[in-house]
């Protein structure tokens, strides 16, 4: 989720800012563009001999989002150089993290598009309630999770944009359920960034009937298995689990509460989950490739998804970079609007053209019903 903000300078003025409100994070972090416009010291990032790809700052001295000022609280502030595409995918301007949102009340309602942010015992909870488990420090919130009679733990990641878990866990129930719909790669919500997780062009995607998450039921969730996290062998559930008040198995983003609003009453330990009315649009129903954006903010082909051992896209390449989808120019766009250009109607063609070693191509993909 995306919000409209304003953050204070160091001479007081306010200036305007898009925030990326990221109930996983434990950072909050904003672009090198943004802290120039608040006037903040950059020297120390411009020696030669600077390597980090980001800077500690002291805390803003003001943020407000709807009128409402909130409590910065001495907040440890990090200017991020890289990883560009941070920012750049979603042309956002810094995160809000849950340190500082453990402070409120919050409300995502995905069904209306709106955050609510308000004092503790300002609002009156609607909904079902879940307890959760919340972290002290990070402000992390999990609950805990039965798919199947197995036992699970997920973190509330609302900055994610699809849902995942540890691949060794999502193929144990593949193993016991091969008739479950999958495919191998990434695409639509789940093609997050193209560069991280890392090798996202391998991973498998899984559509879960019944996820029953605290006391609510989700159905039909698609969730990614991510392989070992990191050169050591780490899971992501161990890695995400540095941050989480309890270990978690992953994490449910977006797309599995994308009906809901969802209410965290941070100060009482407690999830308010409601069903709202929501147009369901397949997610799927696009052309399986996924994408990645490069640092002159051209978009390359990642990877070819793998349906039922086949690839149903022919005429595309990984390290193919795309110039247009059906006339529309895809350079500096969101990664968004890149997805969301390759959807369409099953059997509907998108005219994509690429350039593939300095020669335009042009390839008419086909659109298929992945997941």
């Amino acid at each position: 989720m995306l919000v409209e903000a304003e953050l204070q300078g160091r001479d007081g003025s306010w200036h305007k800012a898009r925030l990326w409100v990221d109930s996983g994070s434990t950072e909050f972090f904003i672009s090198g563009a943004l802290a120039r416009d608040l006037g903040i010291d950059l020297s120390a990032a411009e020696d030669p001999a600077f390597q980090s790809a980001d800077l500690d700052i002291q805390g803003l001295f003001g943020i407000r989002i709807g009128g409402k000022d909130l409590d910065p609280g001495g907040e440890s502030i990090h200017v991020k150089f890289q990883p560009y595409w941070l920012f750049t995918t979603m042309q956002s301007d810094g995160n809000l993290p849950p340190s500082l949102l453990k402070k409120y009340h919050i409300v995502f309602d995905y069904p209306r598009r709106r955050l609510t942010i308000a004092d503790p015992g300002k609002i009156k909870p609607r909904g079902n309630a879940s307890p959760a488990s919340i972290h002290p420090q990070t402000g992390i919130v999990q609950l805990d999770a039965s798919i199947e009679g197995n036992s699970y733990s997920f973190a509330l990641d609302m900055g994610a944009s699809y849902s995942y878990i540890s691949e060794a866990k999502l193929a144990e129930l593949l193993t016991l359920h091969p008739e479950w719909s999958n495919v191998t790669g990434t695409l639509g919500y789940s093609n997050m960034w193209g560069w991280w997780p890392f090798n996202e062009q391998s991973f498998s995607l899984v559509r879960i009937p019944k996820i029953q998450w605290g006391n609510i039921t989700l159905k039909n969730t698609g969730i990614a298995g991510v392989p070992d996290f990191s050169h050591s062998g780490q899971t992501l559930g161990e890695w995400y689990s540095s941050k989480t008040s309890r270990p978690v198995d992953g994490f449910l983003g977006a797309n599995a509460l994308k009906a809901y609003r969802v209410e965290i009453d941070y100060a009482n330990h407690c999830v308010y989950f409601e069903k709202g009315k929501h147009r369901s649009q397949p997610e799927m129903d696009m052309v399986g490739i996924s994408v990645r954006q490069l640092p002159d903010l051209t978009y390359q082909v990642l990877g070819l998804v793998i349906a039922k051992g086949t690839l149903p896209v022919q005429g595309l390449e990984p390290g193919d970079i795309i110039v247009s989808i059906d006339g529309f120019a895809v350079k500096g766009a969101t990664m968004g609007t890149v997805v969301d250009k390759l959807r369409g109607k099953t059997g509907a063609i998108r005219q994509i053209i690429i350039d593939r070693n300095g020669k335009k191509i042009l390839v008419n993909a086909r659109v298929e019903h992945y997941l």
